[in-house]
């Protein structure tokens, strides 16, 4: 193949620069190694089977059609196939051959031919290339199809290629295109790289442009790459490049990783660094990572890489792990790395890290550990879970309580009538009982409304029926309120109908608060008409701060309406201080009433001292009030 599309990187090339890119934004280091040294590996053996002895495919647009109705044929055949049919193209048969292969059904193969042809012709004329692409081919194609063509003429004339991409159109997909442009030059020519970002204007440069050429050129010459990272101004840009060439450096010789992280000086560049060093020695010999920072200084990177160097060495042995972290930390630094132990020993072993967590002596540290093995422990064995979590001391309270209902949210989601009965025979009693069933009741109702209803309404009298009652009429009435309301009628007087009717109301008053507010009247008093009138005021100012506010001041005096009153007045103070400040007046409880009244008089004052002074003066209050209210008048008045 006589012509420059003959590159290796043509075909290889381009899927090593794809993967590459993506790789490095998931920011995976180990998983971006090991790929990239695959791809570079298959790139080796691709141009192998591109030697000139291979006897070469047919050529011109009439061989399109016989290209691949042969069976069963090796890929890496097909590619050269395909590599010597585009090369065998002239320059104004290409988009006859792209028509073409846009009417056949679309395959691996296609799909790599005409990732060559664009690939061609994006090198050789990218202006009739990326007209193609817009008018020819569908919007679902155009990122790969754009990526092929720009990639090619990156490799001809880098600067040309990035001012055309504003060809494109689509700002994401150009700053993706450029950074792997970036990227790719860093492979070859870093400094160029470099030099080429300089010339751009801050409009026109990707904000990862910087930190792909970076992270290719460590991947090449990491001492170099560092070097220049180090003369960078103190920017994220500047982190992030050098936690990626210690990374890559750390790979490739541990030691010389290492070395270049501690030669940082203190901060987050110098931790992260650490930490990506630490990582790759952690891979080989996690007892020789751990060695190495409990050696460190006891200060804030010591106190870090603690607790990442316990989660590396728990991938491979969590007891071993768990055994240092206890010789090394104390305090917030052994919780943190206890968690990142558990975490591993949580999916492998849960039967030893309960026995683990349940030695550990400080509460907070136990609770948290509690909280995340059911969750984890759940997933894998949910009967092992729960007799774990009933088997808890009572004496863990919320964290007991926590567990059991995390270990049976999986079982109220697939089987919600067996989880009623298994709670109604075995948590009857139970301290927890109570945050379970409410559990039980919110998923349960939104899959089988009726069935959860009769099964709250089959609870004992009490509290856990008091509030599973209010949480399933409570989830129903937010789709289907009247439904819910026409429900709670039917339940016996109490407080289980008290605070679902209540609930209700509330959660009919997002959807209708004029129709809430007429069921108000049924509702009783204390503390469910309070939050039930507070809820209706905050939902209706929202869609009519004008009826709101009227239908606040006709309430009838009380803790509701002063509830009420003070919603109405945060939303509407700014734009009628005077009203506000009227509304405030009528509260009936000293202390709220003057709580309003001190956050109203400093915002009226500002705006029209002369018309607060008079509200003041002439508005029935204390003398004590009034001269409070005053003296915050004089205090936040303009200055002459």
């Amino acid at each position: 193949m006589p012509r420059q599309f003959k590159s290796i990187a043509i075909a290889a090339g381009l899927f090593l620069v794809a993967v590459a890119a993506l790789i490095y934004q998931q920011r995976r280091f180990a998983q971006a190694r090991a790929e990239l040294d695959a791809l570079r590996q298959a790139q080796a053996g691709l141009q192998g089977r591109l030697s000139p002895g291979k006897p070469k495919a047919a050529t011109g647009i009439a061989a399109l059609a016989q290209m691949f109705k042969a069976g069963g044929r090796n890929h890496l055949d097909i590619v050269r196939d395909a590599m010597d049919y585009v090369d065998s193209l002239k320059l104004g048969e290409i988009a006859g051959a792209l028509d073409a292969l846009r009417k056949m059904p679309d395959t691996d193969a296609t799909s790599t031919l005409k990732s060559f042809l664009l690939a061609r012709w994006g090198g050789e004329d990218p202006a009739a290339a990326i007209g193609w692409v817009k008018s020819k081919d569908i919007e679902a194609n155009h990122a790969g199809d754009f990526r092929d063509l720009f990639r090619s003429w990156a490799t001809k004339d880098p600067a040309a290629a990035i001012a055309g991409l504003k060809q494109i159109g689509d700002s994401g997909l150009q700053d993706g295109i450029e950074n792997t442009i970036f990227g790719t030059m860093s492979l070859s020519n870093p400094q160029a790289a470099m030099e080429l970002l300089g010339k751009l204007s801050a409009t026109d440069r990707s904000t990862m442009d910087l930190a792909y050429i970076f992270y290719y050129w460590a991947g090449v010459d990491p001492a170099a790459a560092s070097a220049a990272a180090l003369e960078l101004p103190p920017t994220k840009a500047r982190l992030t490049a050098l936690w990626d060439i210690t990374s890559t450096w750390a790979k490739q010789d541990p030691q010389a990783g290492l070395a270049f992280a501690n030669s940082l000086p203190p901060g987050d560049s110098r931790t992260g660094a650490l930490e990506s060093a630490l990582y790759w020695i952690a891979q080989e010999d996690p007892a020789a990572a751990a060695k190495i920072v409990a050696a460190r200084p006891q200060d804030g990177d010591q106190n870090y890489l603690i607790s990442s160097t316990a989660g590396y060495w728990a991938q491979q042995d969590p007891a071993a792990a768990l055994a240092w972290v206890g010789n090394v930390a104390t305090g917030q630094t052994y919780d943190t790395a206890v968690q990142n132990v558990l975490t591993q020993l949580d999916k492998t072993a849960p039967a030893d890290a309960a026995a683990f967590i349940a030695q550990l002596p400080d509460a907070s540290t136990r609770d948290g550990a509690i909280n995340q093995l059911a969750t984890t422990w759940a997933q894998s064995d949910p009967a092992g879970a729960l007799a774990w979590a009933q088997a808890l001391p009572t004496s863990d309270g919320k964290a007991r309580g926590d567990a059991l209902k995390n270990v049976m949210a999986t079982w109220d989601a697939n089987d919600p009538a067996g989880a009623a009965d298994f709670l109604n025979k075995n948590l009857q009693g139970d301290p927890s009982f109570n945050l379970v069933a409410q559990q039980l009741a919110s998923q349960w109702v939104a899959a089988d409304p009726p069935a959860a209803l009769a099964w709250a309404e089959s609870l004992p009298a009490g509290q856990a029926q008091t509030d599973s009652l209010a949480t399933v009429l409570g989830n129903l009435s937010k789709t289907d309120p009247q439904l819910a309301w026409n429900q709670v009628q039917q339940l016996p007087a109490g407080d289980a109908r008290d605070k679902s009717m209540g609930n209700i109301v509330s959660n009919w008053s997002a959807q209708n608060p004029v129709a809430a507010a007429a069921m108000l009247d049924s509702l009783p008093g204390g503390i469910v008409l309070d939050d039930a009138t507070y809820a209706v005021a905050s939902n209706w100012v929202v869609q009519d701060p004008a009826a709101a506010a009227q239908w606040v001041s006709a309430l009838p005096p009380g803790s509701a309406r002063d509830a009420a009153a003070t919603k109405i007045i945060a939303a509407q103070m700014k734009n009628d201080t005077p009203g506000s400040f009227d509304l405030a007046l009528s509260i009936g409880d000293p202390t709220i009433q003057q709580n309003q009244l001190n956050r109203i008089i400093p915002l009226w004052a500002k705006v029209d001292t002369s018309a607060a002074l008079n509200a003041v003066e002439s508005a029935t209050m204390t003398d004590q009030q009034r001269a409070r209210l005053l003296n915050l008048i004089n205090k936040n008045k303009p200055a002459n």
